[in-house]
């Protein structure tokens, strides 16, 4: 079970990614976004916090720090949707 503070911090993240949501995103930001949506589903706050430093990364440093393979696709209308209702709810708990 998640404490009160665990769940506000989760909460917090939440409602970053909330907001990141409306503004465009390459491909590289949106592996990393789903990523960190994954991890907020299963309220693990680090692997978010962790996602959300990689998605922030300027371009010419992205080489340096990952070299795995990305999922390379926009983020879909249904999964912005789904990630909107799922993040919304994780706020409201918070």
């Amino acid at each position: 079970m998640t404490g009160g503070r665990e769940r506000s911090e989760i909460a917090g993240w939440a409602a970053r990614y909330l907001e990141r949501l409306d503004q465009p995103f390459d491909d590289w930001q949106a592996d990393f976004f789903r990523r960190g949506c994954s991890f907020l589903s299963r309220r693990l706050a680090a692997g978010a916090a962790s996602s959300w430093r990689s998605m922030a990364l300027p371009p010419e440093h992205r080489a340096e720090v990952y070299s795995g393979p990305l999922a390379a696709r926009p983020l879909t209308v249904e999964e912005t949707a789904r990630f909107r209702e799922m993040l919304q709810r994780i706020v409201r708990e918070g």
